[in-house]
């Protein structure tokens, strides 16, 4: 059968869809690249926000009139099966826990039993996203995913690693291990993070790691093995932790469970010990009861911290959450207090990337733009040649 996959949202999605091309490869599949190709359509969604959501209904309903068999995966085969079932009624819902059952779901199968996403088939590409565990310890209030994804399931060590250097050995470059909260890993299989950051960066061969998204929290109880597992060449020094917002009132609101404190600790104990490293943080504006107080706590915290990577979002009620019902704030607010934390971002980012000018850098060259190869850092700063060829680790 040939198969269209469309895959939006995370890198957990993205990971997903790998193992869904792996799988369905094997079976003797054909993964095509035009959906007017396919005899069968899989849309890999995401439902983050409500703007994402509507995206997705939108094109469940355009991909239903091309009379295929539409295989729905992602968080809204889980979270919102009603509405897809409400618009596509036909459509066969694969969560996210299934998506080693896709073979099944093209032969017309329904309901489907969790499994691991460990020690099976995925395709290989020269990046590759290895979900290492799937759902999360904490029940943020605004937060649909935790309905989506469920509860902490990390997956075998020694399954990922056998995973990974098969991965290596057919030519990958860039690991990215992904999850909802990297640093909760192996919490409930007597495992951790850094003890397979170190399993994976001891895979003989020539590549890199990047780590995921960490919940502060998370990160905070394991931080001097967390910097210790860094300590290696093969790990970009890149580190993606949300703050969300620095007002204390505003993070009891989101239950966070942590203090602004406790994630300034863990930003200047990486930045002690790799000067150069990269910063990414999340910020949600306008959430419910955020006064100009509570803002300014957060535009200050930005101006002291100067993540490198400021990713900002509206807040966005999503159902099903504790938020959902909570009083929202004027939308021209939202607005607002968006575009200034915007232009910040784009000043601190501006200022910090000046900082390369004039320095020699090492960077493995993944991706190609018009005429140019762009390459990574070992900070994970993009770098652009001419000269490099896909593949390659230079210094430029």
């Amino acid at each position: 059968m040939r198969v269209y996959i469309e895959t939006y949202g995370c890198a957990a999605n993205q990971g997903d869809a790998s193992i869904m091309q792996g799988i369905l490869v094997e079976k003797g599949h054909q993964i095509v690249s035009d959906v007017g190709q396919a005899d069968a359509i899989i849309l890999n969604t995401c439902t983050v926000i409500d703007t994402t959501q509507q995206r997705m209904i939108n094109r469940i309903k355009k991909l239903m009139r091309e009379g295929k068999t539409l295989i729905v995966a992602g968080c809204m085969a889980s979270s919102q099966a009603e509405i897809v079932k409400k618009i596509a009624k036909d459509a066969i819902l694969l969560p996210p826990r299934s998506v080693v059952y896709v073979d099944d779901a093209l032969k017309g199968r329904d309901g489907f039993s969790e499994s691991s996403k460990a020690g099976i088939p995925r395709a290989i590409k020269i990046k590759l996203n290895i979900p290492i565990a799937d759902g999360c310890l904490y029940n943020c209030s605004y937060c649909i995913t935790k309905i989506a994804r469920g509860n902490l399931t990390s997956y075998p060590a020694d399954l990922l690693v056998a995973d990974i250097k098969k991965a290596v050995k057919e030519g990958c470059k860039e690991i990215r291990l992904t999850a909802q909260d990297t640093a909760s890993y192996g919490r409930d299989i007597g495992r951790s993070l850094p003890e397979l950051i170190n399993m994976v960066a001891n895979i003989e061969g020539e590549f890199r790691v990047r780590v995921g998204m960490m919940h502060p929290l998370s990160a905070y109880n394991i931080l001097d093995d967390l910097l210790d597992s860094f300590n290696n060449k093969k790990v970009y020094k890149f580190l993606h932790l949300p703050l969300q917002s620095a007002s204390p009132k505003i993070l009891r609101k989101m239950r966070r469970g942590y203090t602004f404190e406790h994630f300034m600790e863990i930003i200047e104990a990486f930045r002690k010990k790799f000067a150069d490293i990269t910063i990414a943080t999340d910020v949600i504006v306008a959430f419910p009861g955020e006064e100009k107080e509570d803002f300014e706590h957060t535009l200050n915290a930005l101006l002291e911290i100067e993540p490198d990577v400021i990713n900002i979002t509206r807040f966005s009620p999503r159902p099903g959450t504790d938020s959902w019902k909570m009083k929202r704030m004027p939308t021209q607010i939202a607005k607002e207090r968006s575009r200034i934390l915007s232009s910040i971002a784009q000043e601190i980012a501006y200022k910090r990337n000046r900082k390369l000018i004039g320095k020699k850098v090492n960077a493995l060259f993944l991706e190609e733009y018009k005429n140019w190869k762009v390459g990574k850092t070992d900070s994970y700063k993009s770098v652009f040649s001419k000269n490099a060829s896909i593949g390659d680790f230079m210094k430029v």
